[in-house]
């Protein structure tokens, strides 16, 4: 049965093929075929290029797993500092603290000449 339908299949496309090749100018005919070829040409690199693409990937991902914690351990960086500008320094009690009345914050702006402090023109913002 398979065969059967193998063969009128491709007795029905030989066939629309011839017909439909008889009734097409020659321009046309030039078109379809360099179409075909065109295609053709592509599936070849299409599959060289998957190809690569997928043993670069392959490749890239022994190497993550192999230098991932094998050569050099994680590093972890902690951004802080204590009061006294070390890290891990224990901070004194609150009372010891220098602290500034509220309203009297000093704000500098940088590349400004003078150093007078944003919230002496600025007052009601601060307050």
């Amino acid at each position: 049965m398979k065969k059967f339908i193998v063969v009128v299949s491709v007795t029905f496309f030989a066939v629309l093929a011839a017909v439909v090749g008889f009734r097409l100018s020659p321009d046309a005919m030039a078109v379809i075929i360099g179409i075909i070829c065109g295609v053709l040409a592509s599936v070849p690199t299409s599959i060289i290029l998957v190809w690569v693409l997928r043993q670069r990937d392959r490749q890239t991902e022994v190497e993550m797993n192999s230098t991932r914690f094998g050569h050099y351990p994680p590093v972890v960086v902690v951004n802080g500092q204590g009061p006294n500008g070390y890290p891990g320094a224990v901070a004194p009690p609150p009372a010891l603290l220098p602290t500034t009345p509220p309203g009297m914050r000093d704000f500098k702006v940088i590349g400004q000449e003078n150093t007078e402090a944003v919230g002496d023109f600025l007052p009601s913002i601060w307050e």
